[in-house]
């Protein structure tokens, strides 16, 4: 069978129902697609948007407009060449949408070793500060219901997003968006207590 006759069955089936056939489509260009993406992702983007959601989100796009009949395809080759076009268009997009004013990444200032004092980075703790970072841990945990506690200590061992979300059976945005409410809240926390 040919490629352009593979592919147009694969999308035949998909179009049928069939999600054996979407999952073929991915695993055929998703890595693909993955490589393209990282090439392309600056490093100051590439801290808010990852490979990963590029490629979800591309997918996403293509499968829904395949669905309303927007593309049709006569070989594998153009299948590729529309993949790699919404790829790039979903990258600029981000891009553009982390440079607005108040979303800007140009104006994060990294954390780095040399912002911080030679005794900040080899204090070790008080017990005071150990009991303190406790009761604030366990103050924000509480509020939190499962699987978000779990998520969290898996964050605080280091591991990423994407392998939280698999242990815990759930989308890396869920994982993201627990973790930054769950940071913002401790910020929000400090800052009260340090105007005390």
């Amino acid at each position: 069978m040919s490629s352009s006759a593979s592919i147009q069955d694969i999308l035949d089936r998909w179009r049928a129902g069939d999600q054996a056939a979407a999952a073929e489509l991915y695993r055929r260009y998703g890595q693909r697609l993955w490589d393209l993406a990282a090439g392309q992702i600056g490093q100051r983007l590439g801290r808010r948007v990852g490979p990963d959601d590029i490629v979800q989100s591309v997918f996403r796009t293509f499968f829904r407009r395949t669905s309303q009949g927007e593309y049709a395809f006569d070989h594998s080759g153009a299948l590729w060449q529309l993949l790699v076009r919404i790829t790039h268009n979903k990258i600029y997009k981000q891009a553009e949408r982390h440079h607005a004013k108040r979303r800007n990444v140009n104006a994060e200032v990294p954390l780095d070793g040399d912002r911080l004092s030679p005794e900040a980075v080899t204090h070790e703790p008080t017990p005071d500060e150990v009991a303190t970072l406790v009761d604030e841990m366990e103050c924000l945990l509480s509020g939190l219901e499962a699987p978000e506690p779990e998520m969290v200590r898996l964050a605080i061992e280091g591991r990423t997003a994407s392998e939280i979300a698999k242990q815990v059976g759930c989308s890396r945005w869920t994982v993201r968006r627990v973790l930054d409410r769950v940071g913002a809240g401790l910020r929000k926390r400090l800052e009260e207590n340090n105007r005390d």
